[in-house]
């Protein structure tokens, strides 16, 4: 029969282990506010294509189809004939807008539509009649 011997256990004491669950949650919580700001980063950058790419779309209907359209920007979401697109929480829209383009694509109105990102705001004036926008960063 196998003899027990007494051994010695090297282990962490307690004062070691709390800091190294310190240093640990520490390191985890760095990262995850540094990887939730790159998110909501890339989720502006890509609302704000698609809002571009919604705007384009909705232009070219209108001329493509000789037929007025209308693009509204809620404060929740922006819809055209094609579809309703949502705005994520974290970007506000400055104020509710209907922009109509009209047979040849342009639009009639010198509004301006301002968003507020977490970092930025992002304005788009409008240009009457030619269906343009001038993009401004703040």
């Amino acid at each position: 029969m196998p003899k027990l011997t007494n051994r010695s256990l090297s282990a962490f004491t307690l004062l070691e282990s709390l800091l190294t669950l310190s240093v640990i949650s520490f390191i985890t919580l760095m990262i995850n506010g540094s990887v939730t700001h790159i998110f909501k980063d890339m989720e502006s950058k890509l609302f704000l294509m698609t809002f571009e790419q919604v705007y384009r779309e909705t232009q070219r209907l209108s001329a493509s189809q000789q037929i007025s359209q209308v693009l509204q920007i809620k404060h929740d979401k922006i819809s055209n004939s094609l579809g309703c697109y949502a705005i994520p929480e974290s970007i506000k829209p400055s104020k509710e807008l209907t922009i109509t383009f009209n047979e040849a694509g342009g639009n009639s109105s010198l509004e301006s539509l301002s968003f507020q990102t977490p970092t930025e705001t992002v304005t788009y004036q409008l240009h009457l009649g030619s269906g343009q926008y001038q993009k401004k960063r703040r």
